[in-house]
């Protein structure tokens, strides 16, 4: 058996004593560490969507989508709208902050026409029956210096007359 090196202490180094607290420090710097994974795990930074509704007696809209988001952050808007009534030009209005430090990647099914009223995107989805659904996506991506709350209100019109509207916020964290 080899001799211990010069200087050691076994029972200081090896046997660690007095220093016995030193395991509390190492375990309470772990759980800071685990702390925002564990609240990631609770979905407190986003990513998880759920459902706003709204519904009148012309129609009901569904927004589908995630209320915290994180930068970078790939992610899909389901909008279902109902039609109780014949909706002759059924009209998506969102407000800016859809939009605002995010890319949009794609519609899908592409609206009748887009457009822009007082600042709101507008999607024209067209004529839609009574008793009948139209579900539209939008894909969009979180610009990665986009941090705080935005307004995600989305109104439903049938040609210009405002039918119902969908009052929702995002958080991004960074």
């Amino acid at each position: 058996m080899a001799d211990k090196p010069d200087k050691i202490k076994l029972n200081k180094h090896r046997d660690l004593d007095g220093r016995g607290w030193h395991i509390w420090v190492r375990r309470g710097l772990l759980g800071l560490v685990a702390v925002p994974l564990v609240l990631a795990l609770l979905n407190l930074f986003g990513q998880r969507p759920a459902t706003s509704r709204a519904a009148t007696s012309a129609a009901t809209l569904s927004v589908y989508s995630p209320s915290h988001l994180r930068s970078g952050l790939l992610f899909t808007t389901r909008f279902h709208v109902t039609a109780h009534r014949d909706l002759k030009q059924a009209t998506l209005v969102l407000d800016p902050g859809w939009v605002e430090d995010m890319q949009v990647n794609s519609l899908s099914p592409q609206p009748v026409s887009e457009g822009s009223r007082d600042g709101k995107l507008v999607f024209v989805l067209g004529h839609l029956a009574a008793g009948h659904s139209y579900i539209f996506f939008i894909e969009f991506q979180v610009n990665p210096t986009n941090v705080g709350h935005r307004s995600q209100n989305v109104e439903l019109d049938d040609g210009s007359q405002e039918l119902l509207k969908v009052h929702r916020t995002v958080t991004v964290y960074p």
